[in-house]
């Protein structure tokens, strides 16, 4: 059973107040989940209503214990001995707890069967059923499930069946059931909304903007359709339309947090970062208590090198109950990029614990190591792997280790301690990455081509080693129509990518198409303003005849990286 249907049935149940999720023993039933029998040793019943409090005190004793198995055994008996409808659903939450969902779907049937104007029962028999790929049954149940909700609940109702459904990867089934539902309820706008949303997620987009034009037809002003057809558009490349029909929304009440929270998502997602930057500014103006606005602002700000803005902000962000460890963390890596690194490293020591904090102990040994404490680098590694068994996170330290030497200058001792490394975590993707690139820093660009061809075996669609494996074969002049394909490939992957629209522009380059080279480089700058990309438009501009737009672009790019070797070189080159 996949981790989607254990996650969708248990929130079913979950909504009927019964399923775990912790994993710990279940807890016995409330008082009013068994019925209080009486015992009259006269009546004929008395014999099956002693074998059904049997089954039903072993059950919860069972639960209590973590025998799940066991429980769900003598519940479904209990249920089986019973008509009361509560003794069903409590075994269709346990056996479903238990992984067990034929017995689940067994006994919320009987649930059903009991109780068949049960909003709960029957949602939880759709599910179950979805899950079981019955779509067509699926849709009956969970169809009552709305005409029981009532028509003025029609809204809630779609909006949790498809939020239930679809909860990671989409379904044929899921698909099929919310087909059938909004062809159930043809006139109902939000029947045909949600399964947009589904469709959305499954990424078929053309056929959700056909879904969603249904559901405006219906309800021309219903703001979830309107914001869903334009993050539609957007996913199809139809960014100008997208973004003018989210303005559009805004414009017309300018004073709605959310959106102007959901036209700052979609232009963050648009690589439109400046006015991204705008919106979250007054989005943030509307709701100044938010912390994950303030946390998405400040991350914008840290990727647009505002980093003024970025560290007043992740200031406020580390008095937050939420948002702490995350401030700390983002106010090390532009301590970091701006090479300071005492202080990067007095950030990173202030996470206590949690998701952060092994990131920002491994980034403390590469500051001590580039401070030239590289024996305090290695001991504080070396600490770090006693509290750790988790083979990942062990590569991870590996990883780690490796790049102190790389910090350190020592590229030959990093390359042999990746080397072993690999010995210890066979076919590891960073590990292999890593390796190549030392190996490029060591003058090996046969040893580079080996590990990252190793690497696109393994994955063959791996972009981060396609580019790279393209850009330094054009940077260093070598196989340059191979080059082009490799990036050629990676592009496809990561169409929006600066770094790969950089390869793709410094190849064309090397290969003399000037034109098609400033076409791909200038897109890339124009979304990320990087050092190494300016200084390869400003080569480029210089070839075309463009000298004194060749000029500026070094000139802009210094101001914000003053001290770059490459643009101070390539500035007294061509102002000479």
């Amino acid at each position: 059973m996949n981790k989607q249907t254990v996650s969708m049935v248990c929130a079913a149940v979950a909504l009927v107040a019964g399923c775990a999720t912790t994993g710990k023993p279940v807890n016995g039933p409330a008082a009013s989940a068994v019925p209080v029998l009486k015992h009259d040793p006269l009546r004929p019943e008395y014999a099956r209503e002693g074998q059904l409090m049997y089954e039903l005190l072993v059950g919860e004793l069972a639960g209590k214990r973590g025998e799940i198995d066991v429980a769900t055994e003598h519940y479904l008996r209990a249920s089986k001995l019973s008509n009361d409808p509560r003794i069903a659903a409590r075994t269709a939450r346990i056996a479903a707890f238990s992984k067990d969902f034929d017995v689940a779907l067994k006994a919320a049937k009987r649930w059903v069967r009991l109780e068949p104007d049960s909003i709960e029962a029957n949602q939880v028999v759709g599910l179950l059923l979805v899950q079981g790929n019955q779509p067509e049954a699926a849709a009956k149940h969970l169809a009552k499930v709305v005409e029981l909700a009532g028509k003025d609940k029609y809204e809630l109702s779609f909006a949790r069946l498809s939020l239930l459904m679809a909860r990671h990867v989409v379904t044929d089934a899921e698909l099929k059931t919310m087909r059938l539902l909004a062809e159930r309820f043809p006139k109902v706008s939000h029947a045909q909304r949600s399964y947009a949303e589904v469709l959305y997620r499954a990424k078929q987009y053309d056929q959700a903007l056909k879904v969603l034009d249904k559901a405006l037809a219906l309800d021309p002003r219903d703001e979830s359709s309107r914001i869903l057809r334009n993050r539609t558009l957007l996913a199809l490349g139809r960014v100008d339309e997208a973004l003018d029909g989210m303005r559009k929304m805004v414009a017309e009440s300018p004073d709605d947090p959310e959106l102007v929270h959901s036209l700052a998502r979609m232009l963050v997602q648009a690589n439109r970062y400046q006015e991204a930057h705008q919106q979250y500014l007054r989005a943030l103006e509307l709701q100044p208590g938010d912390f994950d606005l303030l946390y998405s602002l400040a991350l914008l700000e840290v990727e647009l090198k505002r980093y003024d803005e970025a560290v007043a902000n992740l200031k406020k962000l580390a008095k937050s109950p939420t948002h702490a460890a995350d401030a700390f963390y983002y106010l090390g890596r532009v301590a970091e990029e701006r090479q300071q690194w005492d202080m990067a490293m007095s950030w990173y020591l202030q996470i206590p614990s949690g998701e952060r904090y092994f990131e920002a102990q491994t980034r403390v040994a590469n500051l001590l190591a580039k401070l030239g404490r590289r024996d305090e680098a290695l001991e504080h590694i070396a600490r770090l792997r006693k509290s750790v068994s988790d083979e990942t996170l062990l590569a991870h330290l590996d990883l780690a280790e490796g790049d102190v030497y790389r910090s350190a200058g020592d590229y030959e001792g990093a390359y042999k301690f990746f080397t072993e490394a690999l010995k210890r975590h066979p076919n590891n993707i960073d590990l292999l990455y890593a390796r190549a690139m030392t190996g490029e820093k060591l003058g090996h660009i046969d040893w580079l081509e080996r590990d990252l061809k190793t690497i696109l075996k393994l994955e063959p669609d791996n972009g981060t080693a396609l580019n790279a494996l393209g850009y330094t074969l054009a940077d260093h002049g070598k196989d340059l129509q191979q080059a082009y394909q490799y990036i050629k490939r990676a592009l496809e992957i990561r169409p929006d990518d600066a770094a790969v629209l950089d390869s793709m522009g410094w190849v064309n380059f090397r290969l003399g198409n000037y034109k098609e080279a400033e076409k791909y480089l200038t897109k890339a700058l124009s979304m990320l303003e990087d050092a190494e990309i300016a200084s390869h438009l400003a080569e480029v501009q210089w070839e075309l005849g463009k000298r004194a737009k060749a000029v500026e672009t070094v000139r802009k790019a210094l101001k914000v990286y003053p001290h770059d070797d490459r643009l101070l070189k390539l500035q007294k080159r061509i102002s000479n």
